[in-house]
Parts: C-alpha cells; structure tokens; sequence
C-alpha cells in the first residue's frame, strides 16, 4: 500500500523581518512502512519544537518597532482641553476620562462621544504634587455595583458618585483616600466585593526607598452618601510601578515594575511582573508579595484573558506584548510562566481584550518621538499569537494612545489620545 507525501508552499518570517520560503516538492510515491516511519519523525520533531516553543526568552529593549501595515475601521475623534489619560464607561451612555486636574463625563450615546460636564478634583489629593504630572488625574475604575468611579490622582484617589454626576450634582465627589507613600498615584482597581480599593504609587518617598507601592484601603459607605476608606498599609514592589490586575475569582493581584527592585539605578530597564496574595494584602500589606518574574524591559499594563489562563504586559521599552501563564505564576516554579513574546508596536502602553477575547489591542504610543516610528493600535489576534505569529496589523491613530475602555455591547472601542488632546471612538464591529 503506497500514500503521497508533499510540501506545501510555506512563508516564514523571523525576528529580523526577513522571510524564508520552502517550496512544494514533486510527489513521492512512498510505502506504508515509509509513511510510518516518517510520521514518527514528525511527531518527535513536533515534540521538541512544542518543548522549545514552551520556553521564551525574556525580550530585550528595541528602539522602534519595525513597520506595520495599516487596516481602516470607522472611527471618529472628539477634541478635548486637558491631555486625557484613564477612560472607563460608567455605562452604556455614560464615560468618565481622568484629565489634568479634573474627571469629564461624556456622553456616549452617539458613536462620537461629547462632552457632557467637568468634575473638578479635591486640591487635598495634589496639594503635594512636586508636578503637574504628579497632580493629574490618571487611572480610573469604577465599581462593580456601578455606583463610583474611582480616579487616581497625586496622593490617593477620589470617589466619584455616578449617579449625582449624571443628575448634575454640583459636587458629585463624595470621598477620598488619602496615602502616605507618595504623590504620583498612577492605576486603580476595585475588589470584586467592593470593600477594598488597591492604588499603586509609581515612585514612592525616601520611606519606601523610591520603590513604587501598591496602597491598601479598606471602604466604608455612610447613609449620608459620603464614602471613605481607612488605609490599611502598603506593599513595597519594584521601581515605577504601574498596572494592576485582579485574577478572576479576585485571589491574586498581577502588577508590573518598570525597574526590578534589585536594580542598582532607576535608570535601568529590566521590568517585572509580580504576583500578591489579595487575602494578605487585605490585611498585611507588607506580606502580600509572593514571586516576581521577569517582564521585558519597562513592563507598564495589563490584562487578564477571558479565560483566566493568561496575563497580558506591554512592555514598553521592549515593544512587545508578552502572556505569562497564571498557573505557572502561581505555583512555586514559575520557571517558564512567559508563553508568548509578541511585536507590536513602538512603546506598548495601554491593553484590553475585544471581540470576546479574540483579539487584543494595544496602545502603541511612540511616547519618546523615536525616528521613524508610528502611533496606532495593534490587532493582536490570540490564538495565532499564543502559537508564535508575529507581524500583526494596526489601526492610526493620534499621537500617544494610552488607555482604553470599551462599551458595554462590546462594539466600541474609546482610546484616550494623550498627546493629541482628543479621545478616538473605533467600531469594533469592523474587525474580522
């Protein structure tokens, strides 16, 4: 008995952008025999490559990233006053944007959002701001009851009633959470319950040795409406820390360093993924850290998969979208937790699933104005990333695209344009 053995005509392309072609062969009339031993070859070649593909290499830093080509969606722009920074719809109709000194409402019920009020913020949180930087509104969250937007701004957060701000409340803030390890609160996350809210201090004070913390308080809501939190203490992390991200079932906390704590200058590049222990953190801030791992160079944001398998970083410095297995992070060797190291775009900021966990789109900022490089958004597709494809396509976009929030149907897409001063609205129902 005989069978037919081809190679089919198949385009590869490596790290260094060039591409190798293997062309199809003649038919070879072969054996049963043959055809077995051949098969057995493949599954052992396949085996070791699956053994490989399983360990990647930490990614280096690289300037620009290499050009990509362009997809045309509908999108739409809306102008802003401030540079924009964190974006979160509150609900259907209604989004919340973090900028300069200040939170704006927009509504959103047509596809090009506008402007519906300006909520200023508590001088209390930026009174010891050491700059305009440190005293802007930038991460916000609202909370899983819909009830508040919480917006990290210099020394804490504010608290944000949803409902008084769309009634048109003239103070809709209605509480505070002050901290003690620095002025440059960055990122946001709320419990699932509610009853805890988690601040990360990017640089932190001579207290913390300029290591970033992530801040503890424990919320408390008064009839009278107003909410505060009592600050339960700090966990002390790496330098420049960024993006927090809760597990699934809320256990674990995932957050990034720009800079590991053993470096030696805050200059240097080498980034971090951490994981905590919520029960801990909750109560003993300080003794929350379990492992750290490495994360490419100046890891910044991040986003848990549908699934809850994967932790998405950007890493900004290597321009690359890295997954890390959470089981493999949560275990004691987290040894080989890297799955995926994926090219994107120049300086990888923002991240969020779309399409029901088909697609991720990062926000690649070209924040530092490297030569040649572009702004966009990369469509990063999961599954083909996960198997090791690279050279993903982008949308353009303004200049620094930094956060995103996508509607309650799924269908729309909101980047805040930092640079640019305007927020850009995408239809997601235009990716395949």
């Amino acid at each position: 008995m005989y069978g037919y053995l081809y190679r089919a005509n198949i385009s590869w392309q490596n790290i260094h952008g060039r591409t190798t072609k293997f062309t199809r062969i003649a038919p070879l009339l072969i054996s049963t025999a043959m055809v077995h031993s051949i098969a057995s070859c493949i599954v052992a070649a396949f085996s070791i490559a699956v053994a490989a593909a399983a360990t990647v290499a930490d990614p280096e830093c690289q300037t620009t990233a290499p050009q990509q080509h362009t997809i045309n969606v509908h999108t739409a722009h809306m102008n802003m006053t401030d540079p924009p920074f964190g974006i979160v719809y509150a609900r259907s109709d209604i989004a919340f944007v973090g900028a300069g000194f200040k939170v704006d409402m927009l509504n959103t019920t047509s596809f090009r959002p506008t402007l519906a009020r300006e909520i200023m913020l508590p001088e209390s949180l930026t009174q010891s701001a050491e700059s305009e930087t440190d005293g802007a509104a930038s991460g916000l969250a609202v909370s899983r009851d819909k009830r508040y937007v919480y917006a990290s701004i210099g020394l804490g957060a504010a608290i944000i009633d949803v409902e008084k701000a769309i009634a048109g409340d003239t103070n809709p803030v209605v509480g505070v959470l002050l901290g003690t390890t620095g002025v440059s609160a960055i990122e946001v996350t709320v419990s699932p319950d509610d009853d805890y809210v988690f601040v990360t201090q990017e640089y932190g004070t001579n207290t913390t040795r300029h290591r970033g913390t992530i801040e503890v308080f424990q919320i408390h809501r008064s009839s009278n409406g107003s909410v505060h939190g009592t600050n339960k203490g700090y966990a002390p992390l790496g330098y420049a820390v960024v993006g927090t991200e809760l597990s699934h079932d809320g256990s674990r906390m995932y957050v990034t360093s720009e800079v590991t704590g053993q470096a030696t200058s805050q200059n240097e590049t080498q980034g971090t993924l951490s994981v905590l222990d919520v029960a801990t953190l909750k109560t003993n801030p300080a003794k929350a850290l379990l492992r750290t791992v490495d994360a490419g160079c100046s890891p910044v944001r991040l986003t848990l998969s549908p699934d809850g398998r994967h932790v998405w970083v950007t890493a900004r410095l290597s321009n690359k979208l890295l997954a890390f297995d959470t089981a493999k992070l949560d275990s004691d060797h987290p040894e080989g937790a890297l799955q995926a190291s994926v090219q994107v775009g120049t300086s990888p900021v923002g991240v969020i699933f779309v399409n029901n966990g088909r697609h991720i789109i990062t926000a690649d900022s070209d924040r530092f104005d490297y030569p040649n490089a572009t702004t966009g958004l990369t469509v990063v597709d999961v599954e083909a990333a996960l198997g090791g494809a690279q050279v993903f396509p982008r949308i353009p976009t303004g200049l620094f695209p930094r956060e995103f929030a996508m509607s309650p149907d799924g269908k729309t897409l909101l980047v805040s344009e930092y640079q640019s001063k305007a927020i850009q609205a995408v239809d997601l129902t235009r990716l395949s």
